[in-house]
């Protein structure tokens, strides 16, 4: 699929920061991301995973750790890609890796689970987003499991403040029709940052329901160590209660 002049945009703003995208997995907000989703993935144990927008392969072989049988990852910028691959290369996992535009994403076969991480929120207008989800979710195997992390639909865009705290920054740009554009910074040196969108609340719930999901649900946001709650006094309490990302879980029948 040819991209578009809004997903090349995007495609250059990765391709800027991939040498060393993976150093952003070690900042404390990646942390929380990482407990929250690992927390809502099945057992992947003998299980296949499509991961949609891999990046540099981060979760890809945390995927394969976990005891999946078969991964693929996928990105829009084939620099991302080349890196996973040059990672696979030194430390083999069996991980396969494509360039692929999650806003074209062919059916690459039927997976058990399917991780858009990140994904949906450089969909460019309502239309896409649900093409991306739908996309998603043909490449699941009956009753298998999405597990999709997008921008947090109730956000408090005042108490983004705290976000340095954590190793990240978010910054309000223009609008883009309705949607409120941002940029989204990673504190490394030098520094990371992609611009996207904050979607607004039952975006992704009804663009699930249109693609044949169901038992979709949103799930918790959580912090390293503290699965049954968080210390209202705590180092991440204000993380906790107003995070950039939400994650939802639904299935194709």
């Amino acid at each position: 699929m040819r991209k578009s002049v809004h997903h090349d945009r995007i495609s250059a703003q990765y391709q800027s920061v991939s040498s060393r995208y993976d150093l952003v997995k070690n900042l404390p907000y990646a942390f929380a991301e990482r407990e929250t989703l690992c927390a809502a993935l099945p057992d992947l144990t003998g299980r296949s995973v499509l991961d949609v927008a891999c990046g540099t392969g981060y979760y890809s072989r945390l995927f394969k750790r976990l005891g999946a049988d078969r991964v693929v990852g996928v990105d829009i910028e084939r620099s991302m890609v080349d890196c996973a691959r040059e990672i696979e290369e030194e430390d083999p996992l069996g991980i396969s890796y494509e360039v692929h535009d999650a806003a074209g994403l062919p059916v690459l076969g039927e997976f058990d689970v399917v991780t858009p991480i990140w994904a949906f929120v450089h969909a460019k207008d309502a239309a896409e987003y649900d093409g991306m989800v739908a996309r998603c979710a043909r490449n699941l195997a009956p009753g298998g499991t999405m597990v999709a992390l997008v921008s947090n639909p109730d956000i408090d865009l005042e108490r983004m403040t705290a976000y340095p705290r954590y190793g990240l920054s978010i910054t309000p740009k223009e609008k883009h029709g309705d949607l409120q554009v941002i940029t989204i910074g990673m504190d490394v040196d030098p520094p990371v940052s992609f611009d996207g969108f904050f979607w607004p609340a039952g975006i992704t719930e009804a663009a699930m329901a249109k693609a044949g999901l169901t038992g979709i649900r949103r799930r918790p946001d959580l912090a390293p160590g503290h699965v049954d709650g968080v210390n209202p006094k705590g180092y991440w309490t204000e993380f906790v209660e107003n995070p950039p990302f939400a994650l939802y879980t639904a299935e194709r029948p």
